[in-house]
């Protein structure tokens, strides 16, 4: 998944957000003292969530709306489109926030744990607030920006630009699989969540 949709379905807390955020950028096995064990907790989130991802039906029902060639670069831009149909379906999933008051708690959550950013990472969180990345994703010319900024900093993904064309020919079916995906991954979430809960109890029980 991409930035919003992996920043929604943390725990709304500046750790797990933290965390959630890092977890395409940090390598490593959790639990070293790079960070607080709550941020390494959204780190191995982020993680699992990345996992059943690429391995659920719905998610590669649209990977297979691309032509062979371009299905290298599925990763990138179908879970790109997906945040363009999280703002679109927004209320569905969150009916009680609206996506700007949930984007304002998120930067102002991020900015509270700068100082925990790898200097390498820094740069990244700079823009993503100034350029307003996470509302960028509302619209389609919002989301060809996002897919021009990838290709900038890494040449070799040009492809992108004709993997997005198809994939907006094919929006209502990518609409379909994201809105049966979407319920699935945020539930998913939460049982990864209890279980390590129950685990963590466990451990520190007498």
């Amino acid at each position: 998944m991409n930035f919003l949709a992996h920043l929604h379905v943390a725990e709304a807390t500046p750790a797990s957000r933290l965390g959630n955020l890092l977890g395409d950028f940090v390598k490593g096995y959790p639990g070293d003292a790079r960070f607080p064990p709550a941020v390494w907790r959204g780190i191995v989130e982020h993680r699992a969530v990345d996992a059943y991802t690429d391995r659920n039906p719905h998610w590669q029902r649209s990977r297979s709306l691309l032509p062979q060639h371009l299905r290298r670069l599925a990763g990138i831009v179908v879970d790109i489109y997906y945040d363009y149909l999280l703002h679109r379906h927004w209320a569905t999933f969150e009916p009680f926030t609206e996506v700007e008051s949930f984007v304002e708690s998120v930067h102002r959550d991020l900015g509270g744990q700068r100082a925990m950013l790898p200097v390498e990472i820094q740069d990244v969180f700079r823009r993503l607030v100034a350029e307003n990345w996470l509302l960028g994703y509302a619209t389609l010319p919002g989301i060809r920006l996002t897919l021009e900024r990838v290709v900038r900093r890494a040449p070799r993904l040009s492809g992108l630009f004709a993997a997005a064309d198809i994939l907006e020919g094919h929006l209502p079916d990518l609409e379909e699989h994201f809105l049966a995906f979407y319920p699935e991954l945020s539930a998913h979430v939460i049982a990864v969540r209890t279980c390590a809960e129950s685990a963590l109890k466990k451990e520190s029980a007498p």
